[in-house]
């Protein structure tokens, strides 16, 4: 959880600006050079990581574009991911403003390392099967192109797999679910209330759902269905 809400402060800001004393060409310019734009984007991923502290991240490398040159003024340099939240990125792009006007736009291309413990599958796990803790372990590896990442086996225990994976394979949001708390084909007690009355009924459930959800039910004595909410296991309720 805490991954997810660090990544949403870093789409609630996304854009970060630096302001870097510049070298003057003499001619009423000033000098972008490489030292310059390494520092500005170093600074942006050491932002990063305050953000997403269990996340450490590294440069593999970085493809600058040549110095350039802007008018003299107060300088501030602007990085944007070409993803949210940096992580999956192959380019950002370095903005730089003097005295609040866009005066470039570079295009950079970088090789970025996100390494942190992530959970993966313990072994092969087949489809439809209920996470426990001996199906889960930590890894820690680059998560630079794992999309939606779980951080803790506490987050998986007990949902269900969407589909079958492989040992060593990281486990993501998209492919869990909480079991349904009715399956279709059980017996289940429908209530009814209105008005500090409260009726009951015998039924059958004829689709799977889960806490809050609504489902069909056939009413065993009327055998007509009705849409009930699922309240726990085996009790459903419907208003009337």
């Amino acid at each position: 959880m805490k991954f997810f809400l660090g990544l949403i402060l870093i789409l609630a800001t996304p854009f970060l600006t630096y302001g870097l004393s510049q070298q003057s060409t003499g001619d009423g310019y000033q000098l972008v050079d490489h030292q310059e734009m390494e520092q500005v984007l170093n600074d942006y991923l050491a932002e990063q990581s305050e953000l997403l502290p269990h996340v450490e991240f590294h440069f593999k490398s970085i493809a600058l574009p040549k110095a350039y040159r802007v008018v003299k003024g107060q300088i501030d340099h602007q990085v944007i991911p070409a993803k949210p939240g940096v992580i999956g990125s192959q380019r950002v792009t370095l903005l730089t403003r003097v005295d609040g006007q866009v005066v470039s736009n570079q295009s950079i291309r970088i090789r970025l390392e996100a390494l942190a413990d992530i959970a993966v599958s313990a072994g092969t796990l087949r489809r439809g099967e209920i996470l426990s803790s001996d199906d889960i372990e930590l890894r820690y590896q680059d998560i630079s192109n794992v999309k939606g990442p779980i951080f803790s086996t506490q987050e998986l225990i007990g949902k269900r797999l969407k589909r079958s994976v492989r040992l060593g394979e990281p486990l993501r949001e998209q492919q869990v679910e909480f079991p349904p708390v009715i399956k279709r084909g059980e017996r289940v007690v429908i209530q009814a209330q209105r008005n500090g009355l409260m009726l009951t009924a015998a039924g059958e459930a004829k689709q799977d759902g889960l806490t809050g959800e609504a489902i069909r039910v056939m009413n065993n004595d009327s055998r007509k269905e009705v849409l009930c909410q699922v309240v726990a296991p085996g009790l459903v309720k419907v208003e009337f």
